[in-house]
């Protein structure tokens, strides 16, 4: 009988001891959680672009497909970077560049067996002019070039101040207009600086800016 009074005695006291940490813990949970007494807005100072960018950096870390899209974009920032107008020369005060983006090959007027170079040339000014405008003064001058006699042909002149107008006077092409190139000369320089240029351009020189079709076409005679 003494033996399960001790034991009694024992248990409750046990009991006795774990309810205070019982009662405290229970005490904590119910807590409320404590309010935010600070009056001071928040703010977010991060820019819109960082966001973006954020967006950007997380692409490449999703496999194949991001680092693809990645590589798609970059191809297409450089290939927008391509440069309109080429450097060819400087002569008394004035550059002259190569509008790339509308010169071409094309064939010779009146005839269907020889190919000639349509471009136009921007020229401007290098040297202090007096005489101040805004935009600034250029000149457009237009030219074909015939590399089978190693001729060239001025067709007009223009002076431009902004964007250029569309309608615009040329004289006509005229067999007897063809000049022959003087070495050293303006027109020399401009004739082989341009054809440097459309040899450098496999698709320009080779195919003189037609199509893989239309040359398969005029070459074969065959219709695809």
């Amino acid at each position: 009988m003494k033996k399960w009074q001790g034991w009694t005695v024992a248990v409750l006291t046990a009991l006795c001891l774990c309810m205070p940490l019982t009662t405290q813990a229970a005490e904590e949970i119910g807590e409320e959680p404590e309010e935010i007494t600070t009056s001071e807005p928040r703010t977010d100072n991060s820019r819109a672009d960082d966001w973006f960018s954020k967006q950007d950096s997380s692409s490449s870390e999703k496999g194949a497909l991001g680092r693809a899209l990645d590589s798609k974009r970059q191809q297409n920032g450089e290939a927008n970077k391509k440069v309109r107008y080429v450097y060819l020369l400087e002569d008394n005060g004035f550059a002259y560049y190569m509008d790339t983006r509308s010169a071409k090959w094309k064939k010779i007027p009146y005839s269907e067996n020889e190919d000639i170079v349509d471009v136009w040339i921007r020229l401007v000014k290098t040297t202090p002019d007096d005489e101040y405008s805004y935009p600034q003064k250029y000149f457009l001058e237009h030219y074909y070039l015939r590399p089978k006699t190693k001729q060239i042909q001025f067709l007009s002149e223009l002076e431009v101040a902004g964007r250029p107008d569309n309608s615009i006077k040329e004289r006509q092409y005229r067999v007897q207009n063809w000049e022959d190139l003087i070495s050293g000369s303006l027109e020399d320089e401009i004739y082989h600086n341009v054809m440097k240029y459309m040899k450098r351009d496999p698709v320009a020189h080779w195919f003189k800016g037609k199509s893989m079709r239309d040359v398969l076409e005029d070459t074969l005679r065959i219709s695809i």
